[in-house]
């Protein structure tokens, strides 16, 4: 008999749908620059880690990227050039002139899955919207994403990557490490409550105004970014 439950456990564990079973976890956080040269040779200044440009997105803004592993990436976002202000978040990215948090994304290997839990737990998403970078080898990177359908501040938004495209924190330059993500703002139930449901490591305050703050262990040391209230 135990020998049959053992056998039992082990076709479980072994099969593709336990092995398949959908994760979520923090896919990456958002620096904002008005120059993406500039924010590129100061995270090396500060860290010892050089950034990869990883390309264009149709919207108007290119990125570099630096893994954190295990999943994990940093992007640097900016405008390229002289392109039009894209809309919405990115809005304010021609403001800022040093590295400052402006969002962050959780990833989810299914994107049926990650709705139904977060409706679940009161938070409903949007239907899923596509979305693709070309990389500077001409390559296309794709994913779908996913909104709070009340977003407010301090909200992550949530990306599904596509089943053929590498995931950035397997291509990027190495060395750096998450020390603390560190949300603030008025909202700290509803991020208590996010926290819970996905069981993502982040740290919460409760601030009047929304602010980030990233702190990285790399080569140079520690090294921290933040966000205030006038940078958001």
């Amino acid at each position: 008999m135990r020998i049959a439950i053992a056998a039992a456990m082990v076709i479980f564990l072994c099969s593709p749908a336990a092995a398949a079973a959908p994760t979520t976890q923090i896919d990456h956080i958002i620096l904002g620059i008005s120059d993406l040269d500039q924010g590129m040779a100061s995270f090396e200044q500060l860290t010892g880690v050089r950034p990869v440009y990883g390309g264009k997105h149709p919207g108007g803004t290119h990125n570099a990227l630096v893994s954190l592993g295990d999943g994990l990436y940093v992007e640097l976002i900016a405008i390229q050039g002289d392109a039009a202000t894209p809309p919405g978040s990115l809005a304010g990215l021609k403001t800022l002139r040093t590295l400052t948090p402006i969002g962050w994304a959780v990833s989810s290997t299914n994107a049926a899955d990650i709705r139904k839990r977060m409706d679940s737990a009161g938070f409903p998403l949007t239907e899923p919207s596509g979305g693709s970078r070309a990389t500077p080898a001409g390559a296309t990177l794709s994913w779908q994403s996913l909104e709070l359908q009340k977003k407010f501040d301090e909200a992550p938004f949530f990306i599904v990557w596509g089943a053929q495209s590498p995931h950035p924190s397997t291509t990027s330059p190495t060395g750096c490490k998450l020390q603390q993500w560190r949300i603030a703002g008025p909202n700290r139930a509803a991020l208590e409550q996010l926290r819970r449901t996905l069981d993502l490591p982040i740290d919460i305050a409760e601030t009047a105004a929304s602010a980030f703050r990233l702190s990285l262990a790399c080569p140079k040391g520690s090294v921290t970014f933040e966000s205030t209230p006038a940078s958001r």
